[in-house]
Formats: structure tokens, sequence, C-alpha cells
């Protein structure tokens, strides 16, 4: 069980500043362990106090470099940190490596795709980022969604996340897919390039790039954190073994996490400040990019935000689409047990 630390230690004096960035020497852990909930752990929290977590190594791994996008997880480490914790972001290139670095024990829990956590041995114990912060964008003579058949639709590929809201997408506007042609158009900025050149006509965007292709005349048709609100981008997932053994911490961690959104929510000028310290970049850049991310309600404070209802929907989607290579039993991939203690302990609906 772990203890409690005075309120005065809490996250109201959040300073990233100190943020420490860098790979972990993260013990081994032992091989895959069964998947079933692990025994609930008395745990006391927020309205009395905060996690003691001295002593304790939380190293979260993530597929990509520093990017203001990613300040939630600099700002779950650093609540982690302020809660006694030696914890550190342990930057990747992708998801597999991401996966890999958690499989070896280098670190605790990784933010991990949804499709990729899905059959990658781990099991997903919270939220990362539960809503898709992606925009449809059209060419000037694109006005709606519905004239997509016949246009050719850009993507970086068709088993990823892309394909899970595009699929989304088509079944909200009752569009045939066979009807839209389907190129490769490289990664997100490359999207961007190849809008502006003319040789896409639709394409989906993070909420970052939407000003730069609507100031010049492309059109905003869907953001899919309205069409598909179920459709999460990302979870936090870890082996079964390491849940098994640290039930405590996975609680721990969905609190860090629900205090990161509740600084994202109510906090912006926190958030511009954790978002700098990260990633760096011009402070009116990442204002444009919390109000994007606002806008679409990216971070809600909300029990919703992780659900095995809508675990199971994403899994039947990402099948369907070819996203996995097979639909395991939910119960071997994702659990909400730690979620709902911590739901309980930061006393959210």
């Amino acid at each position: 069980m772990l203890g409690i630390r005075s309120r005065a230690h809490g996250v109201t004096r959040l300073l990233l500043a100190g943020t420490a960035i860098a790979a972990a020497t993260g013990l081994m852990l032992a091989g895959c362990a069964s998947t079933s909930t692990p025994a609930a752990t008395k745990h006391a929290t927020s309205a009395t106090g905060e996690p003691d977590l001295t002593g304790k190594t939380i190293n979260i791994a993530l597929g990509a470099a520093p990017a203001t996008s990613d300040t939630k997880i600099a700002l779950m480490v650093s609540i982690l940190q302020q809660w006694g914790a030696d914890a550190k972001i342990v930057n990747q290139v992708g998801d597999p490596a991401a996966v890999r670095v958690v499989l070896s024990g280098d670190a605790q829990v990784g933010a991990i795709a949804g499709p990729s956590a899905i059959n990658s041995g781990l099991i997903a114990i919270g939220p990362s980022q539960p809503r898709l912060d992606y925009h449809f964008i059209g060419a000037p003579s694109l006005k709606k969604v519905t004239q997509l058949p016949g246009k050719i639709y850009g993507t970086s590929n068709q088993h990823g996340v892309e394909a899970l809201a595009f699929a989304a997408l088509l079944k909200a506007k009752h569009i045939d897919a066979s009807k839209v042609t389907q190129t490769i158009a490289g990664g997100a900025s490359v999207r961007v390039s190849a809008m502006i050149a003319g040789h896409i006509q639709a394409t989906f965007v993070h909420a970052q790039d939407v000003k730069t292709l609507t100031d010049q005349g492309f059109n905003d048709l869907a953001t899919m954190s309205k069409v598909a609100p179920d459709v999460a981008d990302s979870f936090i997932a870890t082996t079964p073994a390491w849940y098994k053994a640290n039930p405590d911490l996975a609680q721990a961690i969905d609190q860090a996490w629900i205090e990161a959104a509740r600084i994202f929510n109510d906090d912006k000028a926190k958030w511009i400040s954790a978002a700098l310290a990260y990633a760096g970049g011009s402070k009116a850049d990442a204002e444009d990019l919390y109000t994007a991310l606002k806008s679409s309600d990216t971070f809600p404070v909300s029990s919703s935000a992780y659900s095995e209802a809508s675990a199971q929907e994403q899994e039947q989607q990402a099948a369907d689409v070819g996203a996995i290579s097979n639909s395991p039993d939910i119960a071997t991939w994702f659990d909400q047990g730690a979620w709902d203690a911590a739901v309980k302990a930061e006393k959210i609906k």
C-alpha cells in the first residue's frame, strides 16, 4: 500500500523546468502473467492527500520525440515526481519501439496507440489520449464530407488509427469506401504539403495543422472527437506481470492522468508552460495548439474517458480495417480496475 503525501506537495505547485527526458534503465520484469484484474488496493488520494511514491520508479515510454502535442505525458511525469516517484519519459521512434521498451522492463508503462496495444502483449490500464485530435480537411472545392465519392483521400497508412478514423467517418456519413480513391501520402506534415500542392483532395490532419490549411481556403469538414468520440488515439499500457505486481502504482498513474487533464482543461497558462519546457517551440504555436485541442475536448475529466465498451468497439473497428492481426478476448489486453479506483479517488464522474 502506498502512503499519503500532504496536499502542500501536490500538483498545485507543479514545476516542469526540472523534468528529465532520458532513456531509462528500469528493472527487468518477469515474464507475462495472468491478465486478471489485480486485487484492489486501498489508496488514499486527492481530497485528503496524494499517493506517496517515494522510492518508486515509473518511466513512461513514448513512441515520438518531444512534441507539444504530448504535453499531457510530460505533465503526468511531473505530477508523479511531485508525489515522490523517480519518473521519466523514455522517448522512442514509433510505437513498436515503445512497446519493446515496456516489454523489456526499461519503462514501466507506455503511451501506445490503440491498434498497437491490442496485439502487443501489453495490457491497457488507463487512457493516454481518449479522443482523436484529427480533423478531416477537404480541398476548396470539397464543401462537405458527402461529396467525397470520386475524390482522392490521402493517408499515411490504411491499417492504423487513421484507418479507424476514416472508417468511422464513412460509416457516420453513409459513404461506400469503394467510391473513394485512397492513396498513401506520407505523414501528417507531408500530407499538408500534398493538400496545398493539389495532389490529394482530402486527408486527416492534427489539430495544430488545421489553421495552416483553412487559411489557404481549405475546408475543415469534420472534427473526429465529435464524429467518433469512442475512438481513442492511445492508451497507457504495461505488461500483465507488472500490473499484477503493482496495482497501486497503476492507480497512481491513472490519477496522474486525471490531474494532468484537469490542468489542461482549467489552467491554460500552466499547460503552455509545460509544453514549452518539454518540447520547446514558440509560445504562440503552443497557444494555437492548446486552443485546437481544447475545442476538440481531447482530454475530458470524466470516467467515460476509459471504458470497456469503447475498447470493445475500437477492437472491432481495428479488426474491420485490418489494423490488428486477430481479435483477442478483451481481457487479454484491457483492464479497468486501476482506472475505476483512480476515478473514485479523484472524485470524478
